[in-house]
């Protein structure tokens, strides 16, 4: 009998350390505002061509203060075209800004991901097109 509740007992811990069940792992929340939207309107870098750009925002998990920022383009209108996106924000680790480029030529809504240092606690962030040619995105959040 004491053996029988041995045996349980270790094999209780080993499923436990090797992770037996485990959930998969998913981003921290990240409480968000957004009041213009998460689409950028722009024109591209080249021929004249229009296009659209979203942006989507999520916290690293396991890593306090790191923001994923998704910057997908959705298409250009004669294209092929694409664009430099400059992400600035301010949160408890400063002012700081991140210059990324989308080109069309993708699969419509493939993401380029960015890992940004926002820091813990309130902070916003901005993104549009470099040099501005459209509309912008802004978010306000609270950062993990």
């Amino acid at each position: 009998m004491l053996s029988r509740r041995l045996a349980i007992r270790v094999a209780a811990i080993v499923a436990l350390a090797c992770g037996w069940p485990a959930a998969p792992a998913q981003a921290d929340p990240l409480p968000q505002w957004t009041p213009f939207g998460t689409t950028i309107y722009t024109f591209g870098d080249a021929k004249f061509c229009t296009g659209t750009i979203a942006v989507a925002l999520e916290a690293a998990h396991g890593r306090p203060g790191h923001v994923l920022a998704h910057i997908a383009p959705l298409g250009y209108q004669r294209g092929p075209c694409g664009n430099h996106v400059v992400l600035g924000w301010v949160g408890s680790a400063g002012a700081r800004s991140d210059l990324v480029y989308v080109w069309a030529g993708v699969t419509p809504g493939t993401a380029v991901t960015e890992d940004l240092w926002v820091g813990t606690g309130f902070a916003k962030l901005m993104a549009d097109t470099w040099p501005p040619q459209g509309t912008f995105t802004e978010w306000y959040m609270v950062v993990p």
